[in-house]
């Protein structure tokens, strides 16, 4: 490790360290509580139960020299074994408080005289500062400890946290619960943010405890009850002093009012000023301000401020321009100079008065080029030497040695620190390259040159673009696309090519649909080679063999291929960057151009979902099934019906239900698929009168016909006919028999009975529905009939009209918006089921059921209307 000394780097740059009184937090950490010239009374030395005052001339911690009123010297006295104790405590308790005998028998009754002249311009020690045996708050915070912290957007909303390591006040904590979503994070220990253990609990409604991950894991009462209790139970063993943490002090009333526009400081790298927006106002002394870009997703980039009226990053407008500070322009602004005036006009906004934004103190004693020590801001447990490079009123300008990162800081922030802050607490202090290797030249020549001739060769791969404004096709989500970098690369051409097919999986509602269209089961092309790439999906893990470019004259055809087969526009990804308008017009054209029709369904290879082992086959069974094969050949009807063109059991992944093979081999694969997928979770929907099947479950294990739907839907209008006012024992009789034939399980039904229900796979908790009227043939939906003007068939809907569609039903209206900003379309609405919308759309799961109803609804029609015009096709 380089050894740096702040006093030779000071002297050699000829310059100065920014003053030690400036850091206020630092100064804070380090008192105790008790000053030089402080009065307290002290027991004899001679006699313990005799008190008299004493002054503090010197303090070291717990030890205090101090000298007793009236006499001429001063002893060491160790304030944690010493009985000590503030003013006025020997006439609360009626304890005697008297001179010792020399100083009695030296001033007499004139020591009562001089007791009241030091009383007057004196000053007690705190009861709180000797508790505390002389200790600072940096030595009284231990490892252990439990403390709530607010949430950086919230007010009320806090959880509770555990100190991990204790670094002269700066804390490192680790919230209870947390799994690997929520990273440990630096925080010093006098931010506002956090408060004692037990204080949201004394301050009840509206404070209140929220798990601060993207998914709330304690919004169940229970599963919070228990966490609660638990870390109770654990901070038990190291208690949090009461004192230690203060909540923040009184604040003045701000003036602010949703909608107001204002210039904040961009809290993801703290470099730039932007144009942002008063969203939110929780109560007299606390607002929420969003940077103008992030107002959709400011809760995942964290985008915002949290402010109150003296909140040193907000600014009003024209600040940056005053002061010449960079500002960077919001999205929506068209090329040119920015202006303010036409901006408020464009957003029909006001701004914010100067006078909301209170008086500021601006710095004193601190001057440019100054050193110090600072925090980055893009990465909490890296402290940089740094220098002061511009102030602006309370603001500094402080440049990050050596990367060279210019931030700017409030004077008072607690991300910075004194010259010698990081020696005197033994902590990483990253430090400017002083050593002079005349050789270091040679060697980044060296490595250029490599760099240079790899650039040269068909190995190497220049930037692969994301065009979030394509159309990313079905299996994309927009809103995870749109978090992607803007690029990947440059770099070598395999890993650049692999990094962006991972990046488009990680954006995909189904991984391991999007690897199976991927896959090649032959040799690659001329050109090609495979890359294996894997997805996880749950508890599952995947991996295909992906055909790769090799050189960099293929990259363009790969990536429109790559796009093609994933059914988005050709130019989603690829060499070239469309800012404005694709090539392809895929925003104005119709969207079912970029549907090829050759989806091929199931599961890519290395799947590990299924745990348990699947059974040989007995000889009754084979014969079962050869002789349920030829049934199926003398009537006429193919399997074919079952399964969509293209689709390719993952059993058999060369066998196709349009291939010349034996119906007998193409049965048996698809059996044995069936059994796997006996695994999913049914879907249990809850509605109004007649329930509705589990069609989550069963399209994903056959398509079904037109023949199958009425037979299942014949047998339930013969029950309801059978329930009657009118019927009798006998036909009571005749309803339980074919109530119990009709929930008995799957599983327990042999080849031979009931070939519809062994293929729709019905269960006792899957009744079916009352009415049949639906499947009449060219019927239309009636919740739609003389309101909306749709296309009959489902699948040609388009983003608009899944969106018109559901903001005119009574009870998904509410998450209407959220699918048109996921881009769901008529294909894709009829492909979800309830796990794709609780884990990729994130919804509660009261909505996600009621949205599958209508799924159910919209799919029933299809089958029954033009499923059978598909297949004919």
């Amino acid at each position: 490790m380089v050894e740096f000394d702040w006093s030779i780097f000071l002297e050699a740059n000829k310059c100065i360290a920014v003053p030690e009184e400036l850091f206020s937090h630092v100064e804070a950490s380090l008192n105790n509580g008790i000053r030089q010239g402080m009065l307290l009374e002290v027991c004899h030395k001679t006699n313990p139960d005799i008190y008299w005052i004493a002054k503090i001339t010197m303090v070291c911690g717990h030890l205090l020299r101090i000298k007793f009123i009236g006499a001429d010297s001063d002893f060491w006295c160790d304030i944690s074994g010493t009985k000590v104790h503030p003013l006025g405590w020997c006439g609360k308790y009626d304890e005697l408080i008297e001179p010792p005998d020399d100083i009695n028998e030296r001033y007499g009754d004139t020591i009562i005289d001089i007791m009241k002249k030091v009383l007057m311009g004196g000053q007690s020690v705190s009861i709180e500062a000797l508790n505390n045996k002389g200790l600072s708050p940096i030595d009284r915070i231990i490892s252990g400890m439990k403390v709530e912290v607010q949430n950086i957007l919230d007010p009320y909303k806090y959880w509770i946290a555990t100190v991990s390591e204790n670094v002269g006040g700066r804390l490192l904590l680790r919230y209870d619960g947390a799994d690997d979503d929520q990273q440990d994070f630096w925080i010093f220990f006098s931010n506002p943010r956090l408060c004692n253990f037990g204080f949201v609990t004394n301050k009840g409604s509206p404070w209140q405890f929220k798990y601060p991950g993207k998914v709330n894991k304690f919004s169940c009462k229970n599963k919070l009850s228990t966490q609660l209790r638990q870390s109770a139970e654990e901070s038990i063993k190291e208690p949090t002093p009461a004192d230690l943490f203060q909540p923040t002090p009184s604040l003045e009333v701000h003036n602010f009012v949703t909608g107001m526009k204002l210039e904040a400081l961009s809290p993801q790298d703290m470099k730039s000023i932007r144009p942002a927006t008063v969203t939110k106002v929780f109560n007299n002394f606390h607002f929420l301000v969003i940077i103008d870009d992030h107002l959709e997703d400011y809760e995942e980039s964290k985008m915002a401020w949290l402010c109150d009226s003296m909140h040193p990053y907000i600014y009003p407008i024209g600040w940056a321009e005053k002061h010449n500070i960079t500002f960077k322009t919001p999205k929506i602004w068209k090329e040119g100079p920015f202006d303010w005036d036409e901006y408020l006009s464009m957003t029909s906004s006001v701004p914010a008065p100067d006078y909301c934004f209170g008086n500021k103190t601006p710095l004193k004693g601190i001057e440019v080029n100054m050193m110090l020590e600072a925090v980055n801001p893009q990465n909490h447990a890296e402290i940089h030497v740094a220098t002061v490079g511009s102030i602006v009123e309370h603001m500094v300008c402080v440049e990050l040695l050596p990367i060279g990162e210019k931030v700017w800081y409030a004077h008072d922030s607690d991300l910075l620190f004194p010259v010698g802050w990081c020696d005197s607490n033994n902590y990483e202090l990253h430090i400017p390259d002083t050593s002079t290797n005349k050789e270091s030249p040679k060697l980044a020549e060296e490595v250029r040159n490599v760099k240079e001739d790899m650039k040269s060769s068909e190995e190497w791969c220049d930037r692969i673009f994301f065009n979030y404004k394509c159309y990313s096709g079905p299996s994309i989500s927009r809103n995870k696309l749109s978090q992607l970098p803007k690029h990947v690369g440059p770099g070598p051409l395999s890993l650049v090519l692999k990094e962006v097919l991972n990046k488009i999986i990680s954006a995909s509602y189904k991984p391991a649909k999007l690897l199976k269209d991927w896959e090649t089961e032959e040799a690659p092309e001329e050109g090609m080679r495979l890359e294996m790439l894997r997805a996880k999906l749950k508890t599952s893990t995947y991996h295909a063999y992906v055909p790769i470019a090799t050189t960099a004259d293929q990259v363009m055809s790969f990536c429109r291929e790559m796009c093609i087969k994933m059914q988005a526009c050709p130019c989603l990804f690829g060499p070239v960057e469309y800012l404005e308008h694709c090539p392809q017009n895929c925003q104005q054209v119709d969207k079912s151009i970029f549907h090829n029709g050759t989806e091929r369904r199931g599961r890519p290879k290395g799947t590990f979902s299924s745990k348990k082992k699947k059974k040989k086959s007995t000889p009754e069974k084979r014969e079962k099934e050869q002789q349920m094969s030829q049934d199926i050949t003398k009537d006429g009807e193919y399997i074919e019906s079952e399964h969509s063109a293209g689709s390719t059991p993952p059993s058999e992944p060369g066998t196709r239900p349009n291939s010349p093979e034996s119906g007998i081999e193409y049965k048996r694969s698809k059996r044995k698929r069936q059994e796997q997928k006996n695994t999913y979770p049914k879907m249990e929907m809850k509605t109004r009168g007649a329930k509705l099947p589990n069609f989550a479950l069963q399209m994903k294990e056959a398509h079904w016909n037109k023949k199958d739907v009425e037979t299942m839907y014949n047998n339930t209008c013969v029950t309801k006919k059978q329930n009657s006012p009118d019927s009798d024992t006998e036909n009571d009789t005749n309803e339980s028999s074919s109530n119990s034939r009709d929930a008995k399980n799957i599983s327990d039904v042999s080849d031979s009975e009931e070939p519809e229900l062994k293929k729709l796979k019905f269960t006792s908790y899957d009744p079916l529905p009352s009415d049949n009227k639906m499947f009449e043939k060219d019927t239309s939906l009636p919740w739609m009939k003389d309101k909306l003007k749709l296309s009959p068939n489902p699948l040609e809907w388009s983003v608009d009209d899944v969106y018109s569609y559901l903001i005119n039903t009574d009870d998904c209206k509410l998450i209407a918006k959220k699918m048109k900003e996921e881009e769901i379309d008529g294909e894709a609405f009829i492909m979800l089921d309830l796990a794709t919308i609780q884990d990729f759309l994130h919804m509660k799961k009261e909505f996600a059921l009621q949205l599958c109803k209508h799924i159910t609804m919209i799919r029933w029609y299809y089958i029954v209307n033009y499923e059978d015009n598909d297949e004919s096709l």
